[in-house]
């Protein structure tokens, strides 16, 4: 006989025994199955469940991943082999919460294997000489980790799945949307009354993407803004950092149009900052050379800012090249008065 065929009961086997609601889903017995049907089995629904309740249960495991070769009969490979239909479910596999799960059950993979034992040598390592018992911050991250790896295997991921899925985790760990932001009057909150800019009749945040925000103005214009879109990279140090003046340069290059589906990676200026008096602060010099997309693609930028009474000013390179030069000199004498003990 060439197929091999699995009869398996719903209730208090798929899922724990909740007649006639359906309890919380038994994920080995699901993940067995899930394995044997990729191998070839055949895999039956047997249940005393009809009508609306059977329907309900198809739909559930279906859910989960689970679609049955067929619901309360024989699958038409054994109907075939046998010459007609027969009264009771043919199986090779009986599976119900009266009988005893095959050993298959309980078998772990090797990927699981190998990952527990990756998480004990690191929690070992994280813990160092403290007792096993002793709560630690970095093995119970770990143990998490560990968790999600197994939920990943119980429901069947392997290879191309998994990364999907993994990337599908990423996007909300990371608080992006999974599809298109549309500019619909459902997904912005209205908040002109905590915060607001000069000119504009009232602003909003977006229920999707708490860094998003629409911005609408007197004479009607609207403009669309994510705090977290740009960030600016320091040639000299690589530190990173948010930048007023680096958004609003970036927002003209790369303006929000909706549908908006925000990249996985923030775009990054490359910048210099440089301060030629002390009484500006931090810095009062800015150059932005270029911008790196979140595809890797770069784009020249090559815009430099001074410190003004009214804001940042624009200037040409030579004078930035001219304000760099006086920061270094700052720089050389501070650093004199201090060796000479006069600062």
């Amino acid at each position: 006989m060439s197929t091999y065929v699995i009869a398996v009961d719903f209730d208090g086997t798929l899922c724990e025994n909740k007649y006639p609601q359906i309890g919380d889903p038994k994920n080995n017995t699901i993940a067995y199955l899930k394995d044997k049907q990729r191998n070839g089995a055949k895999v039956v629904l047997w249940t005393c469940r009809i009508n609306e309740l059977l329907d309900a249960a198809v739909r559930w495991c279906r859910n989960q991943g689970l679609i049955f070769d067929a619901v309360n009969q024989n699958v038409p490979e054994i109907i075939e082999e046998f010459g007609g239909d027969t009264r009771k479910i043919f199986a090779n596999e009986y599976i119900d919460d009266r009988n005893v799960m095959p050993l298959k059950e309980e078998t772990k993979s090797n990927l699981l294997t190998w990952a527990e034992l990756e998480v004990e040598i690191a929690c070992k390592h994280e813990r160092g000489d403290r007792a096993k018992e002793e709560w630690d911050y970095g093995c119970a991250c770990y143990e998490s980790a560990l968790k999600a790896f197994k939920s990943l295997e119980e429901d069947g991921h392997t290879g191309f799945s998994i990364g999907l899925t993994k990337q599908i985790l990423n996007r909300l760990i990371d608080g992006n949307p999974l599809t298109p932001i549309e500019d619909t009057d459902d997904i912005w909150s209205d908040i002109a009354d905590v915060s607001g800019e000069n000119g504009e009749v009232i602003n909003y945040q977006c229920k999707r993407k708490s860094s998003l925000f629409k911005y609408v103005y007197t004479d009607g214009s609207v403009e669309f803004r994510d705090v977290d879109r740009f960030i600016m990279v320091d040639t000299i140090t690589n530190t990173t950092w948010h930048s007023g003046l680096v958004d609003q340069i970036l927002r003209e290059k790369y303006p929000i149009t909706m549908p908006y589906i925000p990249a996985d990676k923030p775009y990054k200026a490359v910048c210099e900052e440089y301060l030629t008096d002390r009484k500006n602060g931090d810095f009062d010099t800015v150059g932005i050379f270029k911008v790196i997309e979140p595809d890797g693609t770069t784009a020249e930028i090559n815009r430099y800012f001074k410190d003004a009474p009214n804001g940042w000013e624009e200037i040409n390179l030579e004078e930035f090249k001219s304000r760099r030069a006086m920061h270094y000199e700052r720089q050389n004498r501070e650093r004199k008065e201090v060796e000479n003990g006069k600062h």
